[in-house]
């Protein structure tokens, strides 16, 4: 289950969407969500909240990797027989895409 805590809402406030235009894999990761037992992965530059809900941007991996938006309402209704997408509370403070990247082992470098 995810659970936002007050660190990752307040890292979503301070980053709203369009705010790092242009900084590419360069952009710092403000979340990274992951669903078990797959490659599908969400690393997360920025969030707007939307009423209950937030419309994130990053860079993802479902088949491919590809820069997009997705809510979080979407990540969370993910549910395959039983194991749901997870949140990951280990990101270090100011990696980037490109860090995160050499860390994933199926991810491109």
């Amino acid at each position: 289950m995810i659970t936002l805590t007050n660190d990752i809402l307040a890292k979503f406030n301070a980053n709203p969407l369009y705010s790092k235009d242009g900084q590419g894999k360069k952009a710092e990761v403000i979340a990274v969500f992951h669903m078990p037992f797959t490659e599908a992965c969400w690393l997360i530059t920025e969030a707007s909240q939307e009423g209950d809900d937030w419309l994130m941007f990053g860079y993802c991996h479902i088949f491919e990797w590809e820069f997009g938006y997705v809510r979080l309402s979407e990540i969370k209704e993910l549910n395959i027989k039983g194991i749901t997408a997870q949140i990951d509370n280990t990101l270090p403070k100011g990696y980037t895409i490109e860090d995160c990247l050499k860390k994933i082992p199926f991810a491109e470098h």
